[in-house]
Formats: structure tokens, sequence, C-alpha cells
């Protein structure tokens, strides 16, 4: 490729480098937003016959039905994951934090005698 800026400014707008652009960077993107984008769209014929140039940047899905069920069951431990690492920061919350940081225990508060006499 010859090293001049317009050859760059077509090349990284060619479909080309736009689909592969896309490609690496689909596999950082959350499991639950590829999953709702992929039931939104409708099977695409040229990718099921063999080939379609647009590859994920296609409006039409290419995923068959046992990879949908696979990404679901992924979502789904995501979300056991997260709901137990959530309960388990919630239960350390308060052991981690020094007494004057923890969250007050106002039945507690209301019980204390505030009219203490000093010196």
């Amino acid at each position: 490729m010859k090293n001049d800026i317009n050859v760059r400014k077509l090349h990284n707008a060619g479909i080309s480098h736009t689909t592969a652009k896309a490609t690496y960077m689909r596999r950082f993107e959350d499991p639950r937003k590829t999953l709702a984008a992929e039931r939104m769209k409708r099977p695409c014929k040229r990718f099921f016959a063999g080939y379609c140039k647009f590859q994920l940047l296609c409006n039409f899905g290419h995923y068959t039905e046992k990879q949908l069920k696979q990404l679901e069951k992924i979502v789904s431990q995501l979300k056991k994951k997260r709901s137990k690492r959530k309960k388990s920061f919630q239960q350390n919350k308060k052991s981690n934090l020094p007494p004057s940081l923890q969250s007050m225990n106002l039945a507690k508060l209301k019980k204390t005698n505030l009219e203490l006499d000093w010196g």
C-alpha cells in the first residue's frame, strides 16, 4: 500500500477494513448486548448459503439457533456471577470498613443516651 494520506483514508473507509475492525472489536463487547442485537435480526440468507460479504456489518443475523442458545447460557452465567459478587460485596462491605465509615444503625442510635455530663 502506498504511504499516502488519501490512500490510507480510502483504505480505512473501505468495507474490508471496516469489517476487520468490527470483527476485532466484537470480542470485547458485552455478551448481553450481542444477544439482544442478534435476537432482533432475521437470519441472513447469504451467510447460511455460504458467504456474506458484509460479515459483522450485515443487517441480518449470522448466528444459528445452537449458537444463540450457547450465548444465552453465557449471559445467564454472567448474571449469576454478578449477583454472587454483589451479595458477597454487600456482606463484606461492613467488615472491611473502619467503624467511622460503616453505615449507622438508627435503632441503636435512638437507644443511646446523648445527654452526658462532660467534666
